[in-house]
């Protein structure tokens, strides 16, 4: 087994409940605990922070924006596929629809 790894007031563990992952110093340089395999290690760190951002509440509306966005653009997308069974394709409202979704925010 490995020795522990003591962190001092210099560094930043990051941890998983049950296991000291690594320490990142404020230099920069970070630790991987000897006893996990680096691959390991960063999928636990990527966990964690993955588990963080779906935690944060800006995540959480910037997510529920997503999803509000994606049904509006599926019910466009519906009433667009109805004027063209009802008026073809130079209808204004549909050119200003296609124009709209290629808009990039």
């Amino acid at each position: 087994m490995s020795e522990p790894i003591y962190f001092s007031t210099n560094s930043h563990p990051i941890s998983n409940p049950t296991t000291q992952i690594m320490r990142v110093d404020l230099d920069g340089g970070f630790t991987v605990n000897e006893s996990i395999p680096a691959t390991d290690a960063a999928k636990m760190v990527l966990g964690l922070m993955k588990q963080e951002w779906l935690a944060d509440a800006q995540a959480t509306k910037i997510r529920e924006q997503e999803e509000y966005i994606n049904r509006l653009v599926k019910a466009g997308n519906y009433l667009d596929e109805c004027l063209l069974s009802i008026a073809g394709e130079n209808l204004p409202a549909k050119q200003l629809w296609h124009k709209a979704k290629e808009a990039k925010p």
